[in-house]
């Protein structure tokens, strides 16, 4: 886990570099605006630190706070209002915005050229390469072909480089690979950068983590290459070169590799965009509710992980004979006299009726505020606080669906962070890769290993207690890994196809992350489709964002008429997916 000081650098790197002089200025530097100061006169340790940071802000923006990707990998749903992109109604989306850490990578790529020595100097431009792979790896992966070769250059001017050519994906991908292999090397000699310890919010400084998180990017992309032929880039020998020599090219091995931010928590900027400084309305943080999909999923399980990321349910429904609202062990039940069994059975599946003590909301609705008699509340309201006065049943309240857990109603929690990269996602990386012949070692025990770096990752122990819900018995139990690994051994060698359980746990292990969405679209597992209830485009999930781009549209135009279909939409595929 990241120290104490990597969170307080957040706060504390800003105002050092605008309030703290140098022993020796004189009274007219002095009177110097600090906002006029000339860029090199500012470390560029501290645009590593806004590099970091908004990477981190931006990949919660992703995951959390907009909903297309939570929505396509169907970890959660929204309701109340604006719920449409849920339904895959997704528009335009720009891209602008994933180059400014890009452009400020480059930036401290170039500073570090002329400022820097040795280790040090070594240490600024891998992570500025390894950041910007990072981006490109995502943006291409998420629109297709993009500015690559000539964007950021607008300052030598000219059309060429305000309105730069849209580079075909597989070179983007080359330029990605070529820059994370230097960062590799940079990093050979490269231990801990003591003047970067502060600076660095994901590895304070070290220089073996940020390399070990490059070589993990690699395989991750070569992955993502996995279906294409014809190409020159064989990804089945990349990543067995990889794996075969670890001590050229050491990879992510256990939590402690994680590339990850944690979260201030001490105003909306360096808070997690669920707490209250970010949503000071909190009817946001109740409308992004857990989907069906995932956990229907973890409960067929006895997954753990279930009751550390949901909430159960604030009144449990019930079949009765009569309507009425009670406390039975401590838990509020409704129990309604409609026939549930004749309601479940119909051809309508959005009046569906859940009774589980964890309850998804079911994926793409067309009215998701009535779901599971979200919208008869009001006709109980006084009922259920005259029991629990603490049930929130302000706007986007659904007593009977479940809340993300409380950690996430929080400005900062240790277990709440911006994920780039984990240790479980490799594990799962090399578990496909064995699976495909590309590499020798179990492919089992790698996927052993993913679910247990998933389960330390969010600090679930064996034996911890009330942390399974136990559906059969309607009760929490504790948690019995060696049960659990068995059972997951035996959907493992039962399966026919054995990607399809290393994806199903790869997709559980990356949790809020983007990368499901782009093993589906590679892998067709895990099986999202079959969940979507009243998708825009029947049970389709998108495959891409549109672009938006209208300075550009010359160029943009010419990369949309290579989409299949050519239209700009989230529904054509590009070159990755053909």
């Amino acid at each position: 886990m990241n120290t104490k000081k990597n969170i307080l650098s957040w706060v504390m790197l800003t105002m050092a570099v605008l309030f703290t002089p140098s022993c020796d200025s004189t009274l007219s530097e002095l009177n110097i605006s600090p906002n006029n100061l000339p860029d090199k006169e500012i470390d560029i340790k501290y645009v590593l630190t806004g590099i970091l940071t908004k990477s981190s802000q931006m990949t919660a923006e992703l995951v959390y706070k907009a909903q297309e990707i939570s929505g396509a990998t169907q970890y959660l749903q929204r309701d109340f209002t604006s719920y449409e992109e849920n339904n895959y109604q997704w528009g335009p989306k720009s891209f602008s915005g994933f180059y400014e850490p890009i452009k400020d990578s480059q930036y401290i790529y170039d500073r570090a050229e002329t400022e820097k020595t040795d280790s040090e100097k070594n240490y600024y431009q891998a992570v500025a390469l390894i950041m910007k792979s990072y981006w490109y790896g995502f943006m291409t992966s998420a629109y297709g072909e993009l500015p690559y070769s000539k964007a950021m250059q607008a300052e030598i001017g000219g059309d060429e480089f305000f309105k730069p050519v849209y580079d075909e994906q597989i070179d983007i991908f080359k330029g990605i690979f070529e820059d994370l292999k230097t960062a590799n090397e940079l990093l050979k000699s490269v231990t801990v950068v003591n003047s970067a310890v502060d600076a660095d919010v994901v590895f304070n400084g070290d220089g073996m983590k940020w390399r070990k998180f490059a070589n993990s990017l690699r395989l991750r992309y070569y992955m993502r290459l996995s279906e294409k032929t014809g190409i020159d880039i064989n990804p089945a020998t990349e990543i067995s070169t990889i794996v075969n020599d670890q001590n050229q090219y050491p990879i992510m091995s256990d939590n402690d590799d994680n590339a990850t931010v944690a979260f201030v928590g001490t105003d909306n900027v360096n808070s997690w965009p669920g707490g209250p400084l970010e949503y000071s309305f909190r009817s946001e943080f109740y409308r992004r509710k857990p989907s069906s999909t995932i956990v229907n999923e973890l409960i067929s399980l006895n997954d753990p992980r279930l009751t550390t990321w949901v909430r159960p349910v604030d009144v449990q429904l019930k079949q009765g004979a009569s309507n009425e609202i009670v406390m039975e062990d401590g838990v509020v039940k409704r129990y309604t006299d409609l026939d549930i069994d004749a309601i479940n059975s119909d051809d309508n599946l959005e009046n569906d009726i859940n009774t589980s003590l964890y309850v998804g909301l079911a994926v793409a609705l067309t009215s998701p505020n009535d779901f599971n008699l979200g919208g008869t509340v009001n006709d109980y309201r006084d009922m259920i606080l005259a029991l629990d006065e603490n049930i929130y049943l302000g706007g986007a309240a659904n007593p009977h669906a479940s809340y993300l857990a409380d950690m996430y109603a929080e400005n900062s929690n240790d277990l709440v962070r911006s994920v780039f990269m984990n240790s479980a996602e490799v594990n799962f990386i090399l578990a496909e890769a064995s699976v495909r012949g590309w590499i020798t070692g179990d492919a089992y025990d790698y996927y052993e290993s993913g679910i247990e770096n998933s389960f330390d990752q969010y600090a679930i122990a064996d034996g911890a207690p009330s942390s399974v819900y136990d559906a059969a018995n309607n009760e929490l139990i504790g948690f019995d890994k060696n049960a659990y690994l068995a059972n997951t051994q035996m959907i493992y060698d039962n399966a026919a196809d054995k990607l399809e359980p290393i994806i199903n746990q790869k997709w559980i292990a990356l949790w809020l992350m983007p990368e499901s969405w782009f093993d589906w679209r590679r892998t067709g597992f895990p099986n999202l489709t079959s969940n979507i209830i009243a998708g825009t485009k029947g049970q389709d999930i998108p495959k891409r964002f549109a672009y938006d781009d209208p300075y550009n549209d010359v160029n943009m135009l010419g990369a949309i008429s290579k989409l299949q279909p050519a239209t700009n939409d989230q529904w054509s595929e590009m070159w990755l997916l053909r």
